[in-house]
């Protein structure tokens, strides 16, 4: 009997030392970038498309009135290459835009699979109809915040 009690005693101790953790399978991990001009926030009226430079593959379809966006950012590349196609009435601009970045393996738990945050080191554009763009927040994580901000060409420019 004592026996039996110690093993019980035991066990409990055994369950009540483990954790459980609640992995974060539901988390996105995207850069987040805002339009801007003349410093104020503004929304394009025209249809936006972002895709990948190499493969084409489309990050953001046909969007009108866009004032923000959240893109993927690819995992094992130093570099991405995103193309902006702005497509208005009797017009189509295309922008290429570069975004260096370093890429992190974050690891929270053994029963939860890995994530990959990244770190953007340097963003650069063609000019087509970005005048510059400005790196607010490097980190790019589970934090749902604009990484950065996209300065839009006047007609003065």
């Amino acid at each position: 009997m004592r026996h039996r009690l110690l093993f019980i005693l035991s066990a409990i101790m055994l369950f009540a030392a483990c954790e459980t953790y609640d992995c974060t399978l539901y988390n996105y991990v995207g850069m987040y970038g805002a339009f801007y001009r003349e410093g104020a926030a503004v929304s394009l009226n025209d249809t936006l498309t972002i895709t990948t430079g190499k493969a084409g593959m489309v990050l953001l379809n046909s969007s009108v009135g866009t004032s923000k966006f959240n893109l993927p950012l690819s995992y094992w590349q130093e570099e991405d290459t995103l193309v902006f196609s702005v497509k208005g009435n009797g017009y189509f601009l295309r922008d290429t835009v570069w975004v260096a970045k370093t890429n992190l393996v974050h690891y929270e738990a053994p029963d939860c699979p890995s994530t990959l945050f990244h770190t953007i080191q340097e963003v650069r554009s063609t000019h087509e109809f970005i005048k510059d763009i400005t790196i607010i927040r490097s980190s790019v994580n589970y934090e749902k915040t604009d990484n950065l901000q996209i300065n839009l060409l006047t007609a003065s420019d």
